[in-house]
């Protein structure tokens, strides 16, 4: 295991319920992917040596609007039973968690203050009946880790179901129009966008696109879990 996971659940057995901590106690052995387990470009599972800079065969030759992906791990076990647990059992302090967690593999080039985190806006109805945006808790958890601000730079601008409920062809136009910047210059930034899982990346591109129109210099992504690519496991979240 390695120390910043021990540190980690050390921080959780002080702070979190006990039903966090005790779901992070069963599964020892756990850590996150390393960089060489997934593509770096879109964040899709692939095995050693079959990615490169131009991504891997989910994504090569796609245009995306981010440079580059950074996950915890496949929406596979333990993971997907704690982002679960998190939006839909209110366990919310799954998110500071999870955020610095993310923390200690995001890489980007630093150039003085010019890195802002940036959460994914969520319905107001939906924080509303949540009681949070836990794209939001990951992003504010993961700033602190690393000193960086965390702005919010988007909002909502309309309801929209949630995507695992939208066929993946029809998610890009159930999200369409429903982002909008905040009037704040990112003239400059890089920007490191948060949301807790990856399906299609329909959100995540709308959201970049809107990011880079704001004059980010660039726009990266975390992620605690990425969705396959084939869809197999878009029911279960």
């Amino acid at each position: 295991m390695s120390e910043a996971v021990s540190g980690l659940r050390a921080w959780v057995n002080g702070l979190m319920p006990s039903s966090v901590a005790s779901a992070l106690g069963d599964a020892d052995g756990w850590s996150p992917d390393g960089a060489d387990a997934y593509c770096g470009r879109c964040g899709a599972s692939a095995g050693p040596g079959s990615t490169d800079a131009s991504g891997c065969v989910f994504c090569r030759g796609k245009p995306i609007a981010w440079s580059g992906t950074v996950r915890l791990s496949g929406y596979v076990e333990p993971m997907d039973g704690w982002i679960k647990a998190m939006k839909f059992g209110r366990h919310w302090s799954w998110g500071p968690h999870l955020g610095r967690l993310l923390a200690e593999g995001v890489e980007m080039p630093e150039d003085g203050n010019s890195v802002v985190v940036c959460p994914v806006p969520m319905p107001w109805r939906r924080r509303w009946g949540r009681g949070f945006n836990q794209s939001a808790l990951m992003a504010e958890a993961l700033a602190a880790a690393r000193g960086w601000p965390c702005v919010e730079l988007l909002r909502r601008t309309r309801h929209t179901a949630p995507q695992t409920a939208v066929p993946p062809s029809r998610r890009a136009a159930n999200i369409r129009g429903s982002f909008a910047l905040r009037p704040i210059d990112a003239t400059g930034c890089r920007v490191l966008l948060v949301d807790d899982v990856k399906t299609t990346g329909a959100t995540l591109h709308a959201c970049a696109g809107l990011l880079k129109k704001a004059g980010a210099d660039e726009v990266r992504v975390a992620v605690a879990a990425v969705a396959d690519p084939k869809g197999r496991d878009f029911k279960a979240l």
